[in-house]
């Protein structure tokens, strides 16, 4: 057991920080989270924080492990071979945790390498955040994911299923791998060919998968841009809408009534800030300028109506680099409209609820002891989680598993 004193502490869950807190951790486990409470200081190890942040650890819903943030990654993700694949991935995880990121979750990943990695971990093999996998996406034949014409097969990250008996297959196939969430494809994409906003997988197709889920404890999302496929995913059931870009009135109503929530991955317009001087594929950019107004908007409008946002980036993603997520919740700030503490409580506790990890996301006697040190006051500059240097260490489980004040790091 041990105590960290002296604390700034950001909960998860309230509104307002507590000037004189106290965090006291025995095993993996808070023990308690709150105000200076001496009682609990005899014979402990007690750890005077300065006046740092003690915060939760960050989770990002939306992330690739097999993509690298290249402008043009498609073509990088394809000629990584799978050994290489891997070793990159755990590369990419180590980066999001030394950012402060304790959890992510996986949206699709080339050779199902987000399984392995994650059990790697869990095995103790390797450091690593808490990985919630998905393998491969499921997509329609010519949908976002299938991305070669003709008869050439890829390896990518979606495996083509036509029809409800198909699609029900594809899912059933994923919970035989024991992933953590069933990643589904309702429209086209900014990196597929063909209009982003075309309507892919249908309503009954998404339902089927849903079921296979739901009965399973496994969670559902949907990589959704137009307008009749964002209605579908939240028809059929799926618990986190990815982007949402074209979401209308209509279905942000639906969303609010039946809790479903929305990742709205703002870090992915990165690709608008550098374009074409980048070296990002013409098509792409002009995609993703023709989303970015709407998109922004459709965001205000789903906060305002009592949708639940959560934290997922879609990391890898051209210039979106692992290690950089925290510009979500700048982004959260500045476009979305959310208070700093709005932010960091959609990237811990909402987020944890989203993806039903009761145990994380918010500091609270109980709860997994997933924190971070932070020096400097997130409240006054949500920016300050981008800088690396001052996440000064991140505990996960408990362990001290990146000490920036010892040098200590996962190896990469």
């Amino acid at each position: 057991m041990f105590i960290l004193k002296n604390c700034y502490l950001i909960d998860g869950v309230s509104a307002a920080p507590i000037t004189d807190g106290m965090v006291a951790v025995r095993e993996d486990k808070i023990l308690y989270a709150g105000s200076y409470d001496e009682s609990f200081c005899s014979g402990v190890p007690v750890i005077d924080m300065g006046g740092k942040t003690v915060m939760p650890g960050l989770i990002d819903a939306h992330v690739h492990l097999s993509m690298d943030g290249a402008p043009d990654n498609f073509r990088n993700s394809v000629l990584d071979t799978a050994g290489l694949n891997v070793i990159l991935g755990v590369l990419r995880a180590q980066r999001d945790l030394a950012a402060g990121f304790t959890t992510i979750r996986c949206c699709g990943e080339k050779g199902e390498v987000d399984i392995d990695i994650r059990n790697a971990v869990n095995e103790g093999l390797i450091v690593g955040p808490r990985i919630l996998a998905a393998g491969k996406a499921i997509t329609i034949t010519g949908g976002h994911g299938d991305m070669l014409p003709g008869e050439v097969s890829l390896d990518w990250i979606a495996e083509v299923a036509d029809g409800v008996d198909e699609v029900r297959k594809a899912a059933r196939k994923r919970i035989k791998r024991r992933v953590d969430n069933i990643k589904l494809m309702a429209t086209g994409g900014g990196m597929s060919p063909g209009p982003a906003t075309v309507a892919q997988l249908n309503e009954d197709e998404m339902r089927a998968a849903v079921i296979e889920a739901e009965k399973n404890g496994i969670c559902t999302s949907a990589h959704c841009i137009g307008e009749e496929g964002c209605a579908n995913a939240v028809r059929a059931g799926v618990r986190t809408i990815e982007h949402g870009t074209f979401l209308n009135e209509e279905t942000i109503g639906e969303m609010a009534e039946k809790g479903t929530y929305l990742m709205s991955t703002l870090a992915s317009f990165k690709t608008i800030k550098y374009g074409p001087e980048g070296g990002v594929p013409e098509d792409h950019r002009k995609k993703v300028e023709f989303f970015a107004q709407k998109h922004f908007i459709n965001l205000r409008k789903a906060i305002a109506a009592g949708v639940k946002v959560g934290c997922g980036t879609d990391c890898g993603t051209p210039f979106n680099y692992h290690g950089d997520n925290a510009y979500e919740l700048e982004c959260l700030v500045e476009i979305g409209g959310m208070t700093p503490m709005e932010a960091i409580i959609a990237a811990t506790s909402v987020t944890a609820e989203a993806l039903r990890q009761p145990d994380i996301g918010s500091l609270e006697a109980g709860k997994t002891a997933d924190f971070l040190v932070v020096d400097g006051d997130p409240l006054k500059d949500i920016t300050i989680l981008q800088n690396h240097d001052a996440i000064r260490k991140v505990y996960r489980g408990g362990k001290l598993v990146v000490d920036r004040d010892s040098g200590y790091m996962p190896a990469f």
